[in-house]
């Protein structure tokens, strides 16, 4: 068996030597191969003869306890350093995970190599899904925020609606089960009784049906979802609508006369780097959530943010990730109304080709919603993990906000303006001016860019700096874009 370039390797329970020097011979260009025990015993055995002895060519790393459960999380990682000293650069140098069981000792732990081994393939996935989105939309979010957080002076901040809801949430999506949310509602709940938070693309189905929620969540980037807001943004400003919107969000989305109280940025992390890591210590940065690539499931979130606790109750309509042949969406949203607009003699209402189209998986008969595709089913399943998971990440997202340094004294405006007089001098270094060396002007581009992510992220190669000539031309054309941001 070869293996091809890229491939990390997990070897389940090594024991002994057997087989590794086999591998060894076996691997080709830019493979690593990781030694996974989850028996302590077995570990500490293992640890004890250690890998020096084998004299092995290319690159084994022994992964300690604590490494192993957090292996996938690792495996995203530009840069990280294994308690055996092995450094290893994974994000993008890796494309395929492959699992050898070496030993009977498997057999102590299976379920657990099962379900690293379905992580890490996932992990290594969603890097690369991932990559594929930042391509497409990198440049968008970086812009958005910059424009976004112009307004967030007067905003009122996210954490002051934490854990202030005592009624029982709704959480509306804009799937077919939100129509029986809305008879829920009607049929059984006084409008004061509950509290309402919707998704971006379920407003103006709530409105259709009389039903102003408490808040929306905003976390559409791109121009399309300014179609959920015709027509109904001054009302929603006049019923009291919170709007809750990511910092990478379209700007004024809801417009620009929504009084500044009513609106409550949150950071969304498009990206894990170190410009990101740094603006979210600011003192004006808001509380960040994870970015779950689905609207909805960030409004379950908020949900579970802002109830007092536990014992209030959060039920979920709309987030279905699936669909019935010919209804994609439920009535009144843009995507049902966009259908009916575009009816015709030779077209009807119905969107079968949703149903029948290319990669479009079928559920067994008894799901409610028969159809999905590859990305609402990764939406779905990312959304079974955080319901399991929401207290951990709830929680995890008020102690990051609680705890965070708010002592700095920077402000926006500070922090634009120096950021523009960085690009400023970038660009200068990049067009030639200035009497320094090229050793002395290689030095300092390279420490003006190696912080400042948003720059290339969105290049397909984007995952890392690079000073090659061609990406610092591609990153020269970036700069004059992002400094229209900070004027």
């Amino acid at each position: 068996m070869d293996f091809l370039p890229g491939s990390i390797i997990l070897v389940c329970s090594p024991v002994l030597e057997y087989g590794l020097k086999e591998l060894d011979q076996k691997l080709t260009e830019n493979c690593i191969v990781l030694l996974c025990e989850a028996d302590k015993e077995l570990w500490d055995f293992e640890r004890e003869r250690g890998l020096e002895p084998l004299g092995l060519k290319n690159q084994f790393v022994s992964i300690s306890e604590e490494e192993l459960f957090n292996l996938p999380v690792i495996l995203q990682k530009p840069l990280y350093t294994f308690e055996d000293g092995n450094q290893i650069c994974f994000a993008g140098n890796f494309r395929r995970v492959i699992r050898l069981d070496f030993s009977a000792g498997v057999q102590f732990h299976s379920d657990f190599y099962d379900r690293l081994e379905s992580a890490c393939v996932n992990s290594v996935k969603q890097f690369w899904t991932n990559r594929f989105t930042l391509a497409r939309f990198g440049r968008r979010y970086s812009r958005n925020m910059f424009r976004n957080l112009k307004e967030i002076s007067g905003a009122k901040s996210v954490s002051d609606f934490i854990g202030t809801v005592c009624k029982t949430v709704f959480v509306f999506g804009a799937g077919e089960s939100a129509e029986i949310g809305v008879k829920e509602i009607k049929q059984k709940y006084k409008r004061e009784m509950i509290y309402i938070l919707c998704a971006d693309t379920a407003f103006s189905m709530l409105k259709a049906n009389g039903i102003w929620p408490d808040g929306i969540v905003i976390d559409e980037a791109q121009s399309i979802i300014a179609q959920s807001f015709i027509g109904a943004r001054n009302a929603a400003v006049k019923h009291g609508v919170q709007i809750f919107q990511s910092l990478c969000s379209l700007p004024h989305v809801a417009g620009k006369n929504v009084p500044k109280d009513k609106i409550s940025f949150y950071g969304t992390e498009y990206s894990s780097n170190t410009f990101f890591d740094s603006l979210k210590q600011k003192d004006f940065f808001p509380p960040v959530i994870p970015a779950f690539g689905s609207v909805g499931i960030t409004a379950y979130i908020l949900a579970c943010l802002v109830r007092k606790d536990n014992s209030v109750p959060v039920y979920d309509y709309g987030l279905d990730f699936a669909y019935s042949a010919g209804k994609t969406h439920a009535r009144g949203t843009p995507a049902h109304k966009r259908q009916i607009r575009e009816t015709m003699r030779l077209r009807g209402p119905e969107n079968f080709g949703s149903a029948f189209g290319e990669n479009v998986i079928r559920l067994p008969e008894t799901a409610p919603y028969r159809f999905t595709t590859p990305i609402l089913a990764s939406y779905a399943e990312t959304f079974r993990q955080v319901k399991g998971q929401v207290e951990e990440i709830v929680e995890s997202i008020k102690n990051e906000w609680m705890t965070r340094n708010r002592n700095n004294g920077n402000s926006v405006s500070d922090y634009l303006a120096s950021e523009k007089d960085c690009l400023l001098e970038l660009r200068d270094l990049l067009s030639g001016k200035g009497d320094l060396t090229e050793e002395e002007r290689s030095r300092k581009i390279y420490s003006l860019l190696e912080n400042r992510q948003y720059l290339y992220l969105h290049f397909p190669d984007g995952y890392k700096l690079s000073m090659e000539l061609n990406f610092l031309k591609r990153i020269r054309g970036e700069i004059d874009g992002f400094l229209k941001d900070f004027q």
